[in-house]
């Protein structure tokens, strides 16, 4: 999920009893990673991240989100200051590695192709030991031309993941109720072109309110999955949904599907009995 609380989860995921600073533990029990978006936002402090830490096994895996001063504020910040919160970024994170999954560089639409040294210089001064992804949100880095060429080798020269955001589902209706309307407001269009450029690649999927058009494009996922697990890629899926309540259900579906089609496949959900019930909200 692309996060580990939600208000419609209660008395689902968690008890409703439980504090709001210990639901990641029952989180866990269900999902094997989350996106975390917190450090996009703000400054989380070390201690912040040894608590959520000390919530999950040792085979979660966490998924951070880079600060918004390096990603989207960097000319503002200034070169020696920006790769100065990179390395510090990366010293937060450093006490935790065995739990962290791909970090994520999320580019907003204004980084372009003039940027791609800045992105090139990011991905080699990234030192720790585990993936790094970088998605990418400028339609000139999806123009099937010299532009989304470069920008593809210098990820696998880096040995860098790319990340596919697929919002195809949402915005394959005109938006008519309140959650797709936001869902096409907030969240990027930009076409979901499909590759590894390394072994760790991250997918983004937002899927549609209503649940049963988004079997078209799991279907699509669960042959793509498929063959970067036999090729021995090890791929990271979030699911969405336009307001994120039945997110889990998708998730669910993906993994049952990914269960029928690949030999071999466990299973990386379980989730409680009453997820028939969230794919009726």
């Amino acid at each position: 999920m692309a996060q580990w609380q939600h208000p419609a989860w209660v008395d689902y995921l968690y008890p409703r009893s439980e504090a709001t600073g210990a639901r990641l533990r029952h989180y866990a029990k269900y999902f094997k990673s989350v996106e975390v978006g917190s450090t996009f936002y703000t400054d989380v402090a070390p201690e912040q991240i040894e608590r959520w830490a000390s919530q999950v096994d040792d085979d979660f895996r966490f998924v951070f989100k880079v600060p918004r001063h390096i990603s989207h504020q960097f000319e503002e910040v200034g070169e020696a200051d920006c790769y100065k919160a990179w390395a510090d970024f990366q010293a937060l994170l450093r006490p935790i590695s065995h739990l962290l999954g791909p970090t994520m560089l999320q580019f907003p639409a204004t980084v372009e192709p003039r940027h791609l040294p800045l992105i090139s210089e990011l991905c080699a001064r990234w030192t720790l030991s585990t993936p790094l992804s970088v998605e990418v949100r400028s339609l000139e880095f999806f123009d099937k031309t010299e532009n989304e060429s470069a920008l593809l080798r210098l990820l696998a020269n880096a040995q860098c993941d790319k990340v596919v955001m697929d919002s195809r589902p949402v915005f394959s209706t005109e938006a008519y109720c309140e959650s797709l309307i936001d869902a096409q407001r907030k969240k990027p269009r930009v076409p979901c072109h499909v590759a590894a450029t390394a072994s760790h690649p991250v997918i983004r999927f937002i899927g549609h309110p209503d649940l049963e058009r988004n079997h078209f494009w799991l279907d699509q996922w669960v042959m793509k999955l498929s063959q970067w697990l036999e090729e021995g890629r090890e791929p990271t899926v979030f699911v969405h949904s336009s307001d994120n309540i039945a997110a889990p259900t998708l998730a669910s579906w993906l993994d049952e599907k990914l269960q029928a089609s690949l030999a071999g496949y466990s299973s990386q959900i379980a989730l409680p009995v009453q997820s028939e019930q969230m794919g009726l909200l």
